[in-house]
């Protein structure tokens, strides 16, 4: 039914039931252009922004009331207004779609119906069939990066781990820390110190690539390791500055980012 309604003219959505979820994936110019689960523990994708702490609850509240009474664009109305990035909120939204899709196409007692209708879609984050289903490919590059994270935590004084894009401030995985170390509020905050440091190379002329970042503190160790072949993407440890062995954690942090594949 899906591939009918991507080979239709007119578009419209595929309604999808089974006797304890639904859902519904609307097709625009033989393009997704939204995908939604209804079913117990299913999230809306302004959820999964509060939870992953793209935007607050205020904004999406801004957000959603402007686009009732605009008629607007709920994902646009959030780049428009500067909230989200545009790559990142098309990279979000193709995340979540494809966790949709993944659902839907699950179901061993479902059935569908492809409705046929023409409809406006006042967006440009529309994305094809195979953009949406690498599902076994990504879910093995997150397994390669939890791997490579619990590896980050066998160095030496490790005691917390993570997989950071600098562009966005958001972790695409973690490990370890403690009631009072966050990895992942911690990776967001350097965030800027990777961009500003980025910043700080290209004002004087210096065409060159960061190894490392070193915050040293009383009692830790901070260690930035931005990917050579990933531009705005980053591993971040911290280590207990008593058990750690400087020199040692680098070298070991430079291998480890060999095995990383994303």
């Amino acid at each position: 039914m899906l591939h009918e309604a991507l080979e239709s003219k007119l578009g419209g959505e595929v309604v999808v039931r089974s006797t304890s979820v639904s859902g519904r994936i609307f097709v625009v110019a033989r393009k997704v252009a939204w995908a939604v689960l209804n079913g117990p523990g299913a999230l809306n994708f302004s959820s999964v922004l509060i939870r992953e702490r793209v935007v607050s609850r205020e904004d999406v509240e801004q957000v959603v009331a402007e686009c009732r009474q605009s008629g607007g664009n709920f994902c646009e109305t959030l780049v428009t207004w500067g909230l989200v990035p545009r790559d990142t909120m098309r990279d979000l939204l193709r995340r979540h779609m494809s966790e949709q899709l993944e659902a839907l196409l699950s179901l061993t007692d479902a059935q569908a119906m492809f409705v046929p209708q023409p409809r406006t879609y006042s967006s440009q984050l529309t994305y094809g069939l195979d953009e949406l289903i690498p599902l076994k490919e990504e879910s093995e590059v997150m397994a390669n990066v939890k791997q490579t994270l619990e590896e980050t935590l066998k160095i030496e004084g490790a005691f917390a781990a993570c997989l950071a894009d600098s562009k966005s401030g958001m972790c695409l995985g973690s490990v370890g820390g403690t009631p009072a170390f966050n990895i992942e509020t911690a990776a967001a905050a350097n965030t800027e110190v990777v961009r500003a440091k980025m910043k700080a190379m290209s004002m004087l002329g210096i065409k060159d690539r960061i190894e490392d970042i070193l915050i040293t503190l009383g009692e830790q160790y901070h260690l930035i390791r931005p990917l050579a072949g990933k531009e705005g993407l980053f591993l971040y440890v911290a280590l207990h500055r008593a058990s750690a062995n400087l020199a040692m954690a680098r070298y070991k942090l430079s291998e480890v980012e060999k095995t990383l594949q994303v």
